[in-house]
């Protein structure tokens, strides 16, 4: 009889350390993609200083644009902007996505663009008015589609920002944006260009990997704060989608 609870007890043991071991395994285990998006989102909505960032472009972009005001061109000024986390603040939609455990899609972007709920960035607007009143064109260039421009303009006049249509230049087949930054510079002197991603500055950067684009911002550092201003996004990007194809994301990462 001792035996036998001995053996039991011996065995009632084993169990709760397995299940212990076990939930030590599982509390070290590496947050779900999921997981890590809800802190890229938590940083974007709440942090004093992603905000801060964003005020410190466009404050910094009315200096560059101020100096410049004082040059004479043979040209009109103009400031080209993207939009999506570069003007507008699109993490509302996201957020849903998270809550309701559902993945992005064209569909879903395009059901929020038409509810023209999207919010600003810091700084955005006052930057936008202080370049109207000086009469610097405002453009946007962005990869919203062309039939999303009635209510991207409906958007931005629910935010009081009176902006022209035809000053949109959306994406119609070319993702590149190059053709339509062309057709802007044969216009325009571009003071500036605002984004969040660097294929919004220059085709340079259009589906290259991570690497070269990180060499390429080296050879271009003099740009940043001159002429291309670059605003924080961590919820999505191009940075993402070119890193090499590796069974676990952890290889990447450079440790000392």
């Amino acid at each position: 009889m001792e035996r036998k609870l001995f053996v039991l007890m011996f065995l009632f043991l084993n169990l709760v350390a397995c299940s212990t071991i076990d939930k030590k395994s599982k509390d070290h285990e590496l947050p779900t993609p999921q997981f890590s998006k809800l802190h890229s989102y938590l940083w974007f909505q709440t942090s004093g200083e992603y905000r801060a960032l964003s005020y410190q472009a466009y404050n910094l972009g009315t200096r560059l644009l101020m100096d410049d005001l004082q040059d004479k061109h043979n040209k009109p000024r103009a400031v080209v902007f993207d939009i999506d986390e570069t003007v507008f603040d699109n993490s509302f939609s996201g957020a849903y996505e998270l809550k309701n455990k559902l993945e992005w899609s064209k569909e879903s972007f395009n059901n929020w663009v038409k509810k023209q709920n999207a919010d600003l960035i810091a700084g955005a607007k006052e930057f936008i008015e202080f370049a109207q009143k000086n009469r610097v064109e405002v453009i946007f260039i962005s990869n919203r589609t062309v039939d999303q421009i009635d209510d991207t303009y409906e958007n931005f006049m629910k935010l009081n920002l009176k902006v022209k249509k035809e000053n949109f230049y959306f994406q119609s087949e070319e993702w590149s944006k190059e053709t339509r930054r062309a057709l802007v510079e044969k216009k325009y002197h571009v003071v500036l260009y605002f984004g969040d991603n660097l294929h919004d500055f220059n085709k340079a950067w259009d589906k290259k990997p991570y690497d070269e684009r990180k060499k390429l911002v080296d050879e271009n550092a003099k740009e940043f704060g001159r002429k291309y201003i670059i605003l924080p996004n961590p919820l999505y990007g191009d940075w993402e989608k070119y890193l090499p194809k590796v069974e676990n994301r952890l290889d990447l990462l450079i440790d000392r």
